[in-house]
């Protein structure tokens, strides 16, 4: 049974990934306030995720920082719901989202 309790949406948005001490350059697939999908760059790929890892989500004037706890992946997809995110942070994704709904239009 899949539990879902926010909108979600197909995007094509730059993050960053910072695995190690280092910074990977991704993006995100599917976003909604409490979780992502990204696409692992190639230098990612072959590299595993720590407990909670930190990412930074591109979506406007300044960049969204959030920590977020890997739970699956399949080949270069990584699903990563956000276990710490300032709630107004959280609030500037489900509005986007809501607007995106709205005009029924993929985000980029």
């Amino acid at each position: 049974m899949e539990r879902r309790f926010s909108s979600r949406a197909r995007v094509d948005i730059p993050i960053r990934a910072f695995i190690d001490g280092t910074s990977f350059a991704c993006r995100a697939v599917d976003l909604s306030a409490t979780g992502m999908v990204f696409e692992r760059s190639r230098y990612l790929v072959n590299r595993e995720l720590c407990a909670v890892s930190r990412f930074e989500i591109y979506l406007g004037n300044r960049p969204i920082r959030t920590r977020g706890r890997a739970v699956w992946r399949r080949d270069r997809l990584q699903a990563v719901p956000f276990v710490l995110m300032h709630d107004a942070d959280r609030l500037t994704i489900a509005e986007l989202l809501d607007r995106m709904e709205q005009h029924h239009q993929p985000l980029h």
